[in-house]
């Protein structure tokens, strides 16, 4: 394909700001900035915020924050529908005067009371408004909204990328509302618009807005705009195929942060659901955009696996250079508010990396592996196991802290050292392990004994042990 094609490529992301960014609003927005990547074209966002009463700032700014996390950048300004209005409204006028479009006065009392009357008589309850041939008999101050005239007949053909042909009766749709009663332009009016306006050339979007595709194509149809390519994507289920909810644990992205999962790993594991891959899961970004196509997206929803998600976190952090991983961490504990690293706590959990992050699937635990070198009073630490911690396991540590101090601190005579002393003391080697676990991080959730005592240095092994019992 050469480059003057690549480049007419546009796709979007459309957030309502109504609540947080999930996870399938992510891989939407995930498979748009890979597709316009691959053909060189343009990302862009786009607010849809013309509904004031459900805006939510919070979610808003997490939307932004959600995306820059993932690494999806967009091209130009942010787009917000509130701002836009009187282009809608010229749009409407537009339709009205060519008569493609009408005055609805009809009230909700009135159009309740017309679909109850065909719910008694077993009929469908599509609304057919009296003011699609009429308008007189309002009056001056009385509220309307403005109405698509949809075909009576016919039907309407979605050429979908994903779904196939999918096909609706026009005589089963209502005359869909354009302008709200507060003059407002409704979600399917706005999008139209929007897209024309951008130049969308691809739209890719969950599959519960097939039907809003149908009714946004009637609206291409009535202003004689060309319409663009569509991809209605599955939506991501739960481990037991049900409709994700919190139930199934995370939903949200930032709760994906709060967790401690590398941004990279989140990104791979979404672009496994609903789309073949292949079964690497180290497999790079870059690669995953050459080789995108959307005939790999599968029809049926995809299964959300945390544990495949940790999986292949933990994956990832183990090829992580330790500079970046470090990053990593430092932005974790931040965005939960935990306390800040000092510097010389930094260098020394740069050190660790190497065996500590063998033992991480998250940010989480690599924090929690990393408390030897954070903690500072041990004893309150190792509440849960003071049963251990008699007068003589306090005093069996101290003696082989003398022992310590007079070696050289290299793996090799630590565990000698040790070993001649348990011996020497009638103790199972294990189990002077495990008291030199406690006395080093109170816990015995923790890296091996030789490699915290190497990051730890002697000094600080030492006043470990001797402070034991004070």
């Amino acid at each position: 394909m050469n480059n003057s094609l690549k480049t007419r490529t546009i796709t979007r992301f459309a957030p309502s700001p109504t609540g947080y960014l999930h996870l399938g609003g992510a891989r939407t927005a995930l498979f748009n900035w890979i597709f316009a990547k691959k053909f060189d074209g343009k990302f862009l966002l786009r607010i849809e915020d013309t509904d004031k009463s459900r805006l939510n700032k919070k979610a808003l700014s997490a939307i932004f924050d959600g995306l820059k996390w993932l690494g999806i950048n967009w091209d130009e300004d942010v787009i917000y529908q509130s701002n836009r209005n009187k282009e809608y409204k010229k749009v409407v006028e537009k339709l009205l005067k060519e008569g493609k479009a009408y005055r609805c006065y009809s009230t909700k009392e009135e159009i309740d009371k017309y679909k109850n009357k065909l719910l008694k008589i077993g009929k469908t309850t599509k609304f057919v408004s009296p003011w699609r041939e009429r308008s007189s008999g309002h009056k001056k101050n009385d509220l309307y909204v403005v109405r698509l005239k949809v075909p009576e007949t016919g039907e309407i053909i979605i050429k979908d990328c994903v779904q196939g042909n999918v096909t609706w009766n026009c005589k089963d749709l209502d005359d869909l509302i354009l302008l709200r009663s507060d003059g407002s332009a409704t979600y399917n009016l706005a999008a139209v618009v929007d897209d024309n306006y951008s130049n969308i050339t691809d739209v890719i979007r969950g599959d519960d807005h097939l039907t809003n595709t149908a009714r946004q194509k009637l609206i291409y149809s009535a202003l004689n705009w060309k319409l663009p390519k569509f991809s209605h994507i599955p939506l991501i289920h739960g481990f037991d195929g049900k409709k994700m909810s919190k139930r199934h644990g995370a939903v949200s992205i930032n709760s994906y942060i709060e967790e401690g999962i590398k941004s990279s790993a989140l990104v791979r594991y979404l672009c496994q659901l609903g789309l073949d891959t292949g079964n690497d899961d180290l497999r790079s970004i870059n690669d995953i955009i050459k080789d995108f196509k959307i005939e790999k997206i599968v029809k049926s929803p995809a299964r959300f696996d945390s544990i495949k998600l940790n999986d292949i976190c933990g994956k990832i952090i183990r090829k992580t250079e330790d500079k970046e991983l470090l990053k990593d961490l430092i932005y974790f504990l931040e965005y939960k508010k935990m306390p800040i690293l000092t510097i010389k706590q930094q260098m020394n959990i740069e050190d660790a990396l190497p065996f500590l992050k063998i033992r991480s699937k998250n940010f989480q635990e690599l924090y929690d592996q990393s408390k030897f070198l954070i903690i500072k009073d041990v004893s309150k630490a190792s509440d849960d196991y003071k049963n251990l911690f008699t007068n003589d396991n306090i005093e069996l540590i101290k003696s082989l802290s003398a022992q310590l101090k007079n070696i050289k601190w290299i793996k090799e005579n630590i565990n000698d050292t040790i070993k001649s002393f348990a011996l020497k003391n009638n103790k199972e080697f294990k189990d002077m392990a495990k008291l030199i676990r406690i006395a080093i991080v109170g816990t015995t959730n923790s890296p091996g004994i030789y490699d915290m005592m190497i990051v730890l240095g002697k000094s600080e092994v030492i006043r470990r042990f001797t402070s034991l019992g004070i």
